[in-house]
């Protein structure tokens, strides 16, 4: 739209023929541009917090792929959450942990250019990123053991866990999932 033709009115029509278009409804029951809360579909104000969460994720990773060119298996990335966001907690504002990380704002940019980009585009640079990791050689190998009590669980009933070895809760956790979910279901 041209800035002349860019009303309230106008942005309001958009959007309810989008809502027409995705939803299948005239108008939705949610407020416009309303996230929905992922497991209930209700949605309120608050819920505008995973795109929130989302643009800062975005914006972290470019971060990271800037600095270190990738993200999977790197172990200079957890340190530097660990420092930047975990460890200030709630002491720090969004914008701050951001910016103590980044050095920059807090910024929809990324979370934007990765909306905009087409499924060619999308696709060709997850190609390279796969290309660019299968050439990468990783110095650290992985540990034999977590170091870790690990149980799985589905509501009461423990499916897995790693009291005898972590290799046997994975075969645990296998067979659990082969019994109630067979191949032939999907």
């Amino acid at each position: 739209m041209s800035d002349a033709e860019r009303t309230p009115r106008a942005v309001l029509a958009l959007a309810r023929s989008c809502e027409q278009r995705i939803l299948g409804v005239a108008q939705s029951p949610r407020p416009l541009l309303a996230i929905p809360h992922l497991l209930n579909q209700e949605s309120a104000a608050s819920y505008h917090g995973y795109l929130l969460a989302n643009m800062a994720v975005y914006q972290t990773r470019a971060f990271f792929r800037r600095r270190f060119g990738y993200l999977t298996d790197n172990p200079a990335v957890g340190p530097l959450l660990a420092q930047h966001y975990w460890s200030p907690g709630n002491s720090l504002s969004h914008d701050a942990t951001l910016r103590s990380l980044t050095g920059e704002g807090f910024s929809a940019r990324y979370l934007a250019e990765a909306c905009n980009q087409s499924v060619d585009e999308a696709w060709k640079q997850a190609q390279q990123i796969i290309a660019a990791a299968a050439q990468r050689e990783y110095p650290q190998a992985y540990p034999d053991s977590l170091e870790a009590r690990i149980r799985i669980v589905h509501g009461r009933e423990i499916i897995a866990d790693n009291s005898q070895s972590d290799g046997m809760m994975c075969q645990q956790f296998e067979d659990w999932v082969g019994a109630h979910y067979p191949a032939s279901e999907h």
